[in-house]
């Protein structure tokens, strides 16, 4: 067993701005048609959590005040059986305690014909792309306990020692004196970072201190654009010269602009601000077990230079060249590192009370890619069940009332918007939505 592991910084800075009112959970719903055979899933479960530690960890304080993933009492996953709720509703799902239960919580929803999975994840534990990871264990473990008999079935190889290297992201002394002359960039990103202030796209207070989640937590829209439009954005991209993500970005931006024009209009000198989530894995990392290997950048802009998307998207395409020229990745995690050598470390550095992120906007890329399993259509048949489709809900922040969350699955491009419901309406979110749909069905005819 490689636990117990220490925690990096990354973890760490989840870990500190994680609140009750405000979890630092994300959640994948996986829509199933047919019904789940019990004894088989459980199994399941217990085989793909088994394979990755730190889904099945708890955190406790080490010596020097440090904290430490350590093996969990729990010594099984507990799968919560349930009614599908009625709608697209989710069940209430409360913060997850890492100190006294681990990061990972399941329940799966029936229905007559159907089912959902629905699976919470503390982000201390791992990221999008390796919850992605477990979904795929699930799904192979699941066929073959039901006998599934498909030739390329099988469980990918991991190696829980990569875990003793999460936090290096491939990186030796010599590469990081290498690249330290570039990370002078990033330092004039993060003052910028410190010197402006973003607004959130509706004003409001949040409520910090001895709050809870809302009755209704998760809350979240979802939309997809058909197999043409997904394919059309991909080739208005490629006409461009830039990246269906950076081309994403630029439709979110407009798309807050116009809907702020109609719920509550600001000022053009206002800073918009996404964050965008970076995958830092690199070749070494295919065996590696659930984990975070991630970054953020943020992009910023301000409504009066929105009148020329062409130009608008120009810039971004050009600011993340940068980031990637200059591995401004890192930026972000290399100043983990630093708060948590100051004074009151990571858990002061997550707890000024102002707007920091207008919105999230993040892109897994293909969902389940690789998945060993045969498919209907493009959708995953595994046993007796087939994967309808998936949400995606990123983590809401505190004034950032909206992630919008990005994949390709069954050759559609999906967006889901987890949003908070306290200061949006379920209309509000809707409409918010529906206008990035309709920049990205806009930008597949242009771009001026």
């Amino acid at each position: 067993m490689i636990l117990p592991l220490p925690l990096v910084p990354f973890e760490e800075y989840m870990l500190a701005d994680d609140r009750p009112a405000y979890p630092m959970s994300f959640f994948i719903r996986l829509r199933f048609s047919g019904r789940f055979a019990r004894p088989a899933l459980e199994s399941a479960v217990r085989t793909a959590v088994g394979r990755h530690p730190l889904l099945s960890a708890v955190v406790r304080k080490t010596g020097r005040n440090r904290l430490a993933w350590v093996a969990s009492d729990k010594l099984e996953p507990v799968v919560q059986w349930t009614l599908k709720p009625p709608g697209d509703q989710y069940p209430h799902a409360p913060a997850i305690d890492l100190h006294s239960e681990p990061g990972l919580r399941l329940w799966v929803l029936e229905g007559e014909q159907n089912s959902n999975l629905l699976l919470q994840f503390h982000h201390s534990c791992c990221d999008g792309l390796a919850a992605l990871l477990l979904i795929e264990d699930l799904l192979v473990a699941y066929a073959l306990a039901t006998g599934q008999t498909w030739r390329q079935a099988a469980l990918r190889p991991l190696d829980e020692k990569r875990l003793l290297k999460r936090g290096n992201f491939g990186l030796t002394r010599w590469k990081l004196l290498r690249m330290a002359p570039k990370q002078l960039v990033g330092l004039l990103g993060a003052q910028q970072f410190l010197m402006r202030s973003p607004v959130p796209i509706i004003p409001h207070r949040p409520e910090l201190a001895n709050a809870q989640t809302p009755s209704a937590f998760p809350t979240a829209c979802t939309r997809a654009f058909d197999v043409d439009e997904s394919a059309g954005l991909r080739a208005t991209a490629r006409r461009e010269g830039t990246t269906v993500n950076n081309l994403l970005a630029r439709n979110l931006f407009l798309a807050l602009e116009d809907w702020r024009s109609r719920h509550h209009p600001g000022n053009d000198a206002d800073w918009l601000r996404l964050s965008v989530p970076i995958n830092l894995r690199t070749a070494g990392d295919r065996q590696l077990p659930a984990s975070n290997v991630v970054s953020m950048v943020f992009l910023d802009r301000r409504p009066r230079k929105f009148d020329n998307p062409g130009r608008l998207l120009k810039g971004i395409h050009d600011e993340m060249q940068l980031i990637k020229q200059f591995q401004l990745g890192l930026t972000f995690v290399f100043s983990l590192r630093v708060f948590r050598a100051l004074p009151g470390g990571l858990a002061r550095a997550t707890k000024a009370d102002r707007p920091a992120v207008t919105c999230v906007l993040t892109n897994v890329g293909t969902a389940l890619a690789r998945v060993p399993l045969p498919r209907r259509e493009g959708r995953i048949v595994a046993g007796n069940v087939v994967l309808e489709g998936m949400d995606c809900l990123a983590p809401i922040r505190p004034y950032t009332s909206a992630a919008f969350t990005l994949f390709k699955y069954a050759h559609k491009l999906n967006v889901t918007l987890h949003y908070d419901p306290r200061p949006l309406s379920p209309g509000q979110a809707e409409d918010l939505l529906d206008t990035f749909m309709r920049r990205g069905r806009e930008s597949l005819q242009t771009t001026s």
